[in-house]
């Protein structure tokens, strides 16, 4: 009686345990492998491919780059216009007024005459010369117009990098969230055998208790990763435009699709080189020095004097007396008249050192002078962290290959452990051990995954790939 006794204990405690296991396992999502007879039809599935269609049609920054982009280009056409295109304007007029009698020599002709005149007249005008000051206005809207490009194009580059790394840091998190969780089902069930065991006398009261208390001590850090997961997935959801709750949407692939890409086979000073000249920050201060120097030139143009010409024409209203057969008659007819004028313009005040153009013009070159400084010693920060970045990615690359291979033996290590603990060959502490270095082991390689994606996808970036 004794030994059914145990053996119906045994059953209810084991089947209280595996109705544990079995509510842990139904908190997972969806997306880790959740039961297929919960099936959600408003669920969504998305891709890497995706999410990047979403995150550039959803993302802010990247839309006030395209604005940026927009405005700037309006500023160059109407730079060009005042470049090129004369001004022309148009005026007319009506005079109304009481009639007067016409006269001739003080001799009343009986022909009265109104004073009421229309007129109409255009006016063609444009500055021909001024110093090149529209030339070089439109040169720095020019430059100003493909530094936003850059800045547009590099925002796209951003988009694209940040929604990669948010996806791939969910995998991330998910794949930690499977490590804790096999571990704490492994505690689980070394438990149901140590119980088993001290049951039939074969171990000690202290040794099960011991496996108990690693099993309850593993269920707060799984919650955590669990909430842990969940929090990311709904940040990055949020990310790329969707509203829709965590559970509502799947994420399709795997944290190995980011062991995918690779450094291209570039030699080192070929590749620092790209990296330097596509560097955003660069290449805006470079712009900006060419723009304060197009600006500097459109401050001294009051060197130079100012032509301008203009032509008009128009048509007025005039009455004509004349004496026909003996009589005087009125004629109204238009009066056309033209006129082409042009005027030389020269400022000599600014010409005085003191003067508010001169000293503009100064301030200007000195603000050159100071961003030339500024340029150089960024260079020198940006060369730096690009060579400490290639020197990153490529050691990523060996770090990845160990840490698989030694996550790869610690998978085989607690494989052989399991199997002579079951044969009673070794003991808990030693399975206990083996189950740690796996579980480091997992996490190390999960990371050196992300990581190495982390630096390769930057490279990659600066590299406009």
């Amino acid at each position: 009686m004794k030994f059914y006794a145990t053996l119906i204990l045994s059953l209810i405690f084991s089947l209280i345990l595996y109705s544990q296991d079995t509510n842990l396992t139904e908190d997972m999502t969806n997306d880790i492998n959740a039961s297929n007879e919960t099936v959600q039809i408003d669920r969504i599935s998305i891709s890497l491919e995706d999410a990047l269609m979403m995150a550039f049609d959803y993302d802010k920054t990247l839309k006030q780059a395209e604005y940026d982009v927009r405005i700037a280009q309006v500023q160059k056409d109407a730079s060009f216009s005042d470049l090129f295109l004369p001004s022309l304007s148009i005026s007319g007029g009506l005079n109304l007024a009481e009639s007067q009698e016409y006269s001739v020599n003080d001799v009343n002709t009986g022909v009265y005459s109104s004073p009421d005149t229309w007129s109409a007249s255009a006016t063609l005008s444009k500055t021909l010369f001024t110093g090149f000051r529209n030339w070089n206005t439109d040169r720095a809207r020019d430059i100003n117009l493909q530094m936003k490009k850059d800045v547009y194009y590099d925002e796209r580059l951003n988009v694209d990098l940040n929604t990669k790394l948010n996806f791939y840091n969910t995998f991330v998190a998910q794949e930690n969230y499977r490590v804790y969780l096999q571990q704490q089902l492994n505690y689980s069930n070394r438990m149901r055998e140590t119980y088993l065991k001290y049951r039939n006398g074969q171990v000690s009261e202290y040794e099960y208790l011991n496996a108990k208390v690693q099993y309850e001590s593993s269920k707060p850090q799984v919650i955590t990763l669990s909430n842990q997961y969940q929090s990311l997935k709904l940040t990055f959801i949020r990310q790329i435009g969707l509203t829709n709750v965590a559970d509502d949407v799947d994420l399709v692939g795997s944290i190995l699709d980011a062991t995918n890409i690779a450094l291209p086979d570039i030699p080192y000073n070929d590749l620092l080189t790209i990296i330097m000249n596509n560097n955003i920050e660069l290449k805006n201060m470079s712009s900006n020095l060419e723009m304060l120097e197009y600006n500097r030139r459109v401050a001294r143009s009051y060197l130079w004097p100012t032509l301008s010409a203009n032509a008009n024409v128009g048509i007025t209203t005039v009455d004509r007396i004349k004496m026909e057969n003996g009589t005087f008659k009125k004629n109204r007819e238009g009066e056309f008249n033209w006129g082409v004028g042009f005027s030389l313009n020269y400022a000599l005040d600014s010409l005085l050192p003191f003067s508010s153009t001169a000293k503009g013009a100064e301030e200007i070159e000195l603000s050159i002078r100071q961003m030339e400084v500024s340029y150089e010693q960024l260079r020198d920060t940006i060369e730096i962290n690009s060579r400490d970045l290639i020197s990153t990615a490529r050691s990523q690359a060996a770090n990845l290959e160990s840490q698989a291979e030694n996550a790869r033996t610690a998978a085989y290590a607690l494989q052989m452990a399991q199997r002579q603990y079951r044969g009673g060959t070794i003991s808990t502490l030693e399975v206990n051990d083996a189950e740690v270095t796996y579980l480091n082991a997992q996490l190390a390689y999960l990371q050196a995954i992300y990581e190495y994606f982390s630096s390769t996808l930057q490279i990659l970036k600066l590299l406009g790939a």
